[in-house]
């Protein structure tokens, strides 16, 4: 019975020693690698900068960094004003009605950048070139086809 155990921990021992190694080497398989390079250029191909729109990109840009600058705002007032609250500090309540002084104010800002009439071109930019119509032509549009 006792040799029994023996083998029985020796197996489990090898088994953890050599199980591992295993699982890894499948893991490198050709097909595996082949299927993580193709996953990688996927997602490569998703992120050209040609299929960003670059006005898209911006605006996105300038989202991120306003809904950043809230946030960071609200937080700055929510932890000042639960500091006051927690230790009865005059200070720190005046601070964090500074905060809220600044979220409001910030938040004006965005309105009226908002309700700002667009510029349709940028103030330094030329006047586009223009050439001319463009039309098509077709036979009926040639002069001997009217005579036809």
């Amino acid at each position: 019975m006792e040799l029994l155990v023996v083998l029985v921990v020796l197996g489990g021992l090898w088994a953890a020693l050599l199980l591992p190694s295993f699982l890894d080497s499948r893991h490198d398989a050709p097909l595996t690698s082949t299927k993580s390079f193709d996953r990688r250029l996927a997602k490569l191909a998703a992120l050209r900068p040609g299929s960003i729109d670059p006005e898209t990109l911006r605006r996105q840009q300038v989202l991120a960094r306003r809904r950043r600058v809230m946030v960071g705002l609200l937080g700055a007032a929510g932890v000042t004003l639960v500091a006051a609250i927690l230790t009865g500090s005059i200070p720190l309540l005046l601070l964090s009605l500074a905060f809220d002084g600044m979220f409001v104010a910030y938040l004006a800002a965005l309105n009226s950048v908002q309700h700002r009439p667009q510029a349709t071109r940028l103030p330094n930019t030329p006047e586009p070139v223009t050439y001319g119509e463009l039309r098509l032509v077709s036979e009926d549009d040639y002069p001997q086809a009217a005579s036809r």
